[in-house]
């Protein structure tokens, strides 16, 4: 008999015990489903990091320039003018900066000059307008005109 009321004072410790594991178990799915969007929510800070970089808040022409100048170096295309244009600063998240550029080049290099420029890691950049002709003296270098836009972020 003594025996008896021990066991039933451990069998109710055990079922209050089961009661609370299973309470806890709930509550650890409740912290575990609120941290799950975490992983996306840095995921998205991360891509906004990597945007703010490519879109600056100051119009940072010479970081502009250098880029632009090393996009030319690397494909061998010959500046003969680079001037900016008239910004137009509407009342949007972003003002664009244009720039117009002559330069002659082959053919390939101006694509890869195209190409360096659209999908440019350090900014944001795109060709707006663009005019590429034949020269009769050099039928293989192509003078070319073309007006590429860089953009700031409007705080």
């Amino acid at each position: 008999m003594v025996g008896r009321g021990i066991i039933n004072r451990y069998e109710r410790q055990i079922e209050d015990a089961k009661e609370e594991k299973v309470d806890l178990e709930k509550e650890l799915a409740q912290i575990k489903d609120l941290l799950s969007p975490k992983g996306e929510i840095e995921k998205q800070a991360e891509m906004i990091r990597k945007v703010t970089r490519r879109l600056p808040s100051s119009s940072d022409a010479p970081g502009f320039l250098n880029t632009l100048m090393l996009s030319l170096r690397t494909t061998g295309i010959i500046q003969e003018e680079v001037k900016p244009e008239t910004t137009s600063d509407e009342s949007r998240l972003y003002t664009e900066i244009p720039y117009k550029v002559k330069a002659l080049g082959h053919y390939h290099a101006f694509g890869q000059f195209l190409t360096l420029i659209e999908q440019n890691p350090e900014r944001f950049m795109r060709v707006k307008n663009m005019t590429i002709s034949n020269s009769e003296l050099r039928p293989s270098i192509h003078p070319f005109d073309i007006e590429i836009e860089t953009f700031i972020f409007n705080n």
